[in-house]
């Protein structure tokens, strides 16, 4: 629950949203609030999918053989938004937000269940990733609705496996796909106010609007890894160059009217005057902002894990070269 915190301020955001007493020229503001750190978002969210399957050996082995190398376990950690993001939400909500706290950047916490399997006949090992959270879980603890899920696999080809210095380097390939949300409940039945077009004032109504963000990335990345198995413990070190194609944003949904008129129904000088009002996306379904974004990422991790017979102790160490974001995660696994 400690990392569901460190989200309150999205939840903030949601909650304003869905107040019914607001004007347009807040609605403008809070566009460029949420857009700034959506667009935030969809730079961070490639990062953060690459948490899991960050295992100590570059190479695991070979499935067939005695014994058969595999392994499944647990990660869990967080990567970084920049500070910057917040400032603007930060102004809007018009409270003291102790960023100043946070030097390293909002952490985005992710976790995966994950296994490994050793290749057969080539020396290469297969792996596999995937974290989940039901859209309605966590509504009744914390009010909002909160959905992750994150699915990701590799391989990886050992090139380097000596008997003699136990130095392994592998490199591979792998895609991960990731996407979330948080969503309010209506708080209200309907949201309404008034604004003018060519002098005639026209009236907007939003009933029972639900109110939230959404995020999703999906990334291809090569990588090559390097590690020295020793008998307590393993040092390792890896990069991986990535290209992701990135989306987040805000929503209201609901059958919005204006002077009890469909969206459809409507003069275009009116929906025009609204999306210069703040409005865009607009729809009968409801209205929202999108940023999409994608292009090239390059990051570097590494770390030690503490071999205690089949048990695997992971602690890691992430960073990313495009926007000089950070990331720990930590993983516990059983391995042969």
């Amino acid at each position: 629950m400690k990392k569901m915190g460190k989200i309150t301020i999205i939840f903030t955001i949601i909650f304003l949203l869905a107040v019914p007493a607001f004007s347009f020229e807040l609605l403008e503001t809070l566009k460029d609030g949420v857009e700034d750190f959506s667009e935030a978002m969809a730079k961070a969210l490639p990062f953060n999918s690459t948490i899991g399957l960050n295992w100590s050996d570059a190479y695991i082995g070979k499935l067939i053989g005695v014994p058969p190398h595999f392994g499944v376990g647990l990660s869990a950690g967080f990567t970084t938004i920049p500070i910057t993001a917040l400032e603007g939400l930060k102004d809007l909500l018009q409270v003291d937000i102790p960023l100043d706290l946070i030097p390293i950047g909002f952490p985005l916490p992710a976790y995966t269940a994950e296994a490994r399997l050793g290749g057969f006949f080539l020396p290469f090992d297969l792996g596999f990733k995937f974290g989940y959270i039901p859209q309605d879980l966590l509504t009744g603890m914390i009010g909002v609705g909160v959905k992750y899920q994150l699915i990701g696999a590799d391989i990886r080809f050992v090139l380097l496996n000596p008997k003699v210095i136990p130095i392994k380097l592998s490199v591979g390939a792998g895609f991960n796909h990731l996407e979330g949300g948080i969503t309010a409940p209506p708080l209200f039945s309907t949201m309404s106010f008034d604004f003018d077009v060519a002098s005639v004032t026209k009236t907007l109504e939003i009933p029972s609007p639900d109110v939230g963000l959404i995020w999703e990335t999906n990334v291809a990345e090569v990588k090559a890894q390097l590690s020295l198995p020793l008998l307590i413990i393993t040092p390792y070190i890896g990069a991986g160059i990535s290209y992701s194609w990135s989306k987040a944003g805000y929503h209201i949904t609901s059958e919005i009217k204006v002077d009890g008129e469909a969206i459809e129904d409507l003069d275009p000088s009116i929906t025009d005057a609204m999306k210069e009002l703040g409005i865009s996306g607009i729809s009968n379904d409801g209205f929202g902002s999108i940023i999409e974004i994608e292009g090239w990422n390059m990051r570097v991790y590494g770390g030690i894990s503490f071999n205690l017979a089949m048990i695997r102790i992971d602690l890691t160490a992430m960073y990313n070269f495009y926007d000089k974001s950070m990331g720990a995660t930590f993983g516990l696994r059983f391995q042969l």
